[in-house]
């Protein structure tokens, strides 16, 4: 019987041939593009919720710092609640939680468009978007990650400018809707689209190649199929886990992707209020962090990929050094050049901090099950964005103006960057290979 499987899945050399001539056509890459979508609609919101800050002060009368509490406590409960999602994603299947996650999206923004409190607002936001979030970003990525068996580079690549597109795009229509349409029908109307078009997507999408009778990409002729179920999996899954948590490198990954993410979410929330409160105007302003997402499509693409070529330690010192030091032009920045020339050089370096995080992990783990390991990941992310996210308001708050969060900002990067000479060759994987089926 697993004779039979084996020269199932495993094509003959004419189809091989085939795949090879035509890899557009493996349906791993209707995988990654349900993936670009997922996470721009999942971050979209989040990434780009510095454009809110001033609507609802004004609306409510709250100071930035109550507003920015909530961003805080949306990234916390996310954060908290990864590690759970990657294990459910990786016990029920990427594809059920996220459906319970778009669920809780829709659920959120609805709640949010139509509460009057800042209580209201931190349950609807804070809580049931925190939740979805985790729900829709942490599993899709180790889902993903099963359908390349190599180059998961290139896919990931792809992914990661769905976090810069996503926003950008997002910032611009959130300009427009709060402009025609108030704070509240924004939110009620980017739920039940984002919703739908949730929905559809995941409609199409697959847990695994072999759940779908296909092979994942990048598999060659001798390679044998890797154990992706059953009782065994569950086995594997554990003692895999238990290898991953005694080294060193995968709390360090979790503390590297803490610092990265203070680091930049200080500047992705203060960088529009702190640019009309030097004069810029409100749309000009929001096109300053349109221009970082922009900008930073390149890198957020090429750093996966070079990761996977060179190593990702060295992508992650040259990002989180240029994220730390490129943040001082914002000292003496005055005028709208200035902003936008600090937008075109931060975000090259911005770019490049997230994406090798998914490349790592297979080269230190392998094929090993990555859905609770990089729900840690998150985690730790998680609890760097609401840090980060909380400090520029309360330093406004305290000081009125936002000279002390930017150097707090290059603070944490750089510290991320010193980091990254403790971790772990990557050349070298730290536990077992994971098995492959045995004949």
């Amino acid at each position: 019987m697993v004779g039979k499987w084996i020269s199932f899945y495993v094509p003959s050399p004419l189809k091989m041939k085939f795949l090879n001539k035509n890899n557009l056509l493996h349906y791993s890459w209707i995988i990654v593009f349900v993936a670009v979508v997922v996470q721009g609609v999942g971050s979209a919101i989040r990434m780009s919720f510095g454009v809110m800050i001033d609507p609802l002060a004004d609306s409510f009368g709250w100071t930035p710092g109550e507003v920015g509490l909530s961003y805080g406590l949306m990234s916390i409960i996310s954060a908290l609640f990864s590690p759970v999602a990657g294990w459910l994603g990786t016990k029920y299947g990427a594809k059920k939680t996220m459906f319970i996650g778009s669920f809780l999206f829709l659920v959120g923004m609805i709640m949010t468009g139509n509460t009057q409190t800042l209580l209201g607002f931190y349950i609807s936001y804070g809580v049931l978007f925190g939740i979805s979030q985790s729900m829709l970003l942490v599993p899709i990525i180790p889902a993903v990650a099963t359908w390349f068996r190599r180059h998961l580079g290139i896919a990931t690549g792809i992914i990661m400018v769905s976090w810069s597109l996503g926003p950008a795009l997002m910032i611009q229509l959130l300009a427009v809707l709060l402009e025609n349409n108030g704070w509240n029908n924004t939110f009620i109307i980017i739920g039940i689209y984002g919703f739908g078009i949730l929905i559809i997507l995941l409609l199409i999408f697959k847990n695994t190649p072999e759940q779908s009778g296909r092979i994942p990409f990048g598999t060659l002729l001798g390679d044998k199929p890797l154990i992706t179920s059953g009782e065994r999996f569950n086995q594997l899954q554990k003692s895999y886990e238990s290898y991953a948590y005694k080294t060193n490198s995968f709390w360090n990954l979790v503390n590297l992707h803490f610092l990265g993410c203070v680091g930049h979410a200080i500047i992705l929330i203060a960088i529009i209020p702190l640019a009309i409160s030097r004069g810029i105007n409100p749309i000009t302003a929001a096109g300053i962090l349109s221009t970082i997402s922009l900008v930073s499509v390149s890198t957020r693409f090429l750093g996966p990929i070079l990761s996977d070529y060179f190593g990702s330690k060295i992508i992650f010192f040259v990002s989180f050094i240029g994220q730390g030091l490129g943040v001082l032009l914002l000292i003496n920045a005055t005028s709208v050049m200035d902003f936008y020339v600090f937008a075109i050089i931060w975000a090259i370096p911005y770019g490049g901090e997230g994406g090798p995080f998914p490349v790592v992990n297979r080269q230190y783990y392998g094929h090993m099950p990555m859905g609770t390991i990089y729900g840690w990941q998150i985690l730790g992310a998680g609890i760097g964005m609401a840090i980060g996210g909380m400090i520029p308001g309360v330093i406004f708050d305290l000081y009125g103006n936002y000279n002390i969060a930017i150097y707090l900002s290059a603070i944490f990067s750089i510290a991320g960057g010193i980091l990254v000479f403790f971790l772990n060759n990557t050349k070298e994987s730290l536990i077992p290979d994971w098995p492959e089926v045995e004949n």
